[in-house]
């Protein structure tokens, strides 16, 4: 079965898409982990003091917003997926099938492991869908590429 595909130049938009949107949606949780990592690996004496004024993405653009930044970012990903190679042939196809098997495979184990070890998770489906999309992109990457 053939997939209608989009063209090559949609590759470009779909990256610059999903870089741009997946910054500004994740941006707090990013200026979150960095400055928790910094207390933790700074000396005691230099912990970062907690600062209500700090600016954050969530309090600028809105839980909403921010939230519709993320899935802006996961349809990034997806254009980039579904859009041609400069040279589009059998074995491509072959490649994106053989990925979008492997990442399959690969986000359900995750997804069962993480379900049984931890009793208390309280993710959303934008965690697994993004997993997966990182997952495809990376394995067609390397497959593509070790030929």
């Amino acid at each position: 079965m053939k997939l209608q595909i989009l063209p090559n130049w949609c590759k470009k938009l779909g990256l610059v898409v999903f870089l741009v949107f997946s910054f500004l949606g994740v941006g707090d949780d990013f200026i979150d982990g960095f400055n928790s990592g910094y207390n933790v690996a700074s000396s005691r004496n230099h912990i970062l003091p907690i600062n209500e004024n700090v600016f954050t993405f969530s309090s600028y653009f809105g839980e909403n917003l921010t939230h519709f930044f993320e899935i802006l970012g996961i349809i990034g990903i997806l254009i980039y997926m579904i859009s041609k190679e400069k040279i589009e042939d059998d074995y491509i196809d072959k490649l994106r099938l053989e990925s979008y098997q492997l990442s399959a495979i690969i986000g359900l184990i995750l997804s069962i492991l993480l379900y049984s070890f931890s009793k208390d998770l309280k993710l959303t489906l934008d965690y697994f869908i993004m997993i997966y999309l990182i997952f495809y992109f990376t394995i067609f990457s390397i497959k593509k590429r070790m030929d």
